[in-house]
């Protein structure tokens, strides 16, 4: 959070090596730099501050921070691999709430930061909390920060960047990074708020339910038909389903071939 929030600020911590721990009995091989011992000292900090008050404010915080890393680090490429991960959890949901008991055992019973807490009852001798795990926050969020990227590469003008980039190499008074930033800053975001606006009005219904019937209810039951049939439709509305369901990030992120390239992989196939 530290590096995503401040950017190089801490390079300078976090060049050279000064703990290299070696175990060949067990396969340890441990290398930290002083800025992973500055986070190491803060997160022993956080987890004896969680072990002794178990604050329900303090276990969210660190919850969200996990949630935060998770999105941070997980990308799933192409919405057929986001529909196709939605699907196959929604009916896994359905089956561990539904089916067996495991899921709200798990939630319940284990005691660490891996689920948001609500308090609803202060009235006995032990609280009361709602309770909704991170995996309805970081499932949903993968495909939601998908819908984000799709909304700010839409807008890219590839053929302007590729030149931006041309001209910054050869030393010309441009910033292909400042046109990102403004790109992302303008693009209109339609995709992101209707999947926003789909997850707002499934976690409601969540609720709903689970006040109602007063029992623990799979939130991916509501959230995966609010995420996908938002975007579904819009994509639908805007005439952009085949583009939409086509689309991948791989495109973007690989660097595309040179003549080089080319002409090396032929060489390669003549031998």
């Amino acid at each position: 959070m530290l590096t995503s929030f401040l950017g190089s600020m801490f390079d300078h911590l976090d060049k050279d090596i000064i703990v290299n721990l070696k175990w060949k009995l067990i396969d340890l091989d441990i290398e930290a730099t002083q800025f992973d011992l500055i986070c190491f000292v803060i997160s022993s900090i956080q987890m004896m501050l969680y072990y002794f008050f178990k604050n329900w404010v303090f276990n969210n915080v660190m919850a969200l921070i996990f949630c935060v890393h998770a999105l941070q680090s997980m990308f799933i490429g192409n919405f057929k691999n986001g529909f196709m991960l939605l699907t196959l959890l929604f009916f896994y949901d359905i089956f561990f709430v539904f089916g067996t008991d495991v899921m709200l055992t798990v939630a319940k019973g284990i005691d660490a930061p891996i689920k948001l807490m609500f308090p609803k009852d202060f009235s006995g001798e032990k609280p009361q909390y709602s309770i909704l795990g991170l995996g309805d926050i970081v499932i949903p969020g993968i495909f939601v920060s998908l819908c984000l990227r799709f909304d700010f590469l839409k807008a890219i003008n590839i053929k302007y960047f590729e030149k931006l980039l041309k001209d910054e190499a050869k030393g010309e008074d441009v910033s292909a990074f400042k046109y990102l930033v403004k790109t992302a800053l303008e693009c209109s975001k339609s995709y992101f708020k209707a999947v926003n606006f789909g997850y707002l009005i499934a976690i409601i219904c969540t609720v709903i339910v689970m006040i109602v019937y007063d029992h623990g209810q799979p939130a991916l039951l509501y959230l995966v038909p609010g995420c996908c049939l938002s975007v579904m439709g819009l994509a639908a509305y805007n005439g952009e389903f085949s583009y939409m369901w086509n689309f991948s990030e791989d495109e973007y992120i690989t660097p595309p071939e040179t003549e080089e390239d080319k002409k090396a992989e032929g060489d390669k196939k003549t031998k």
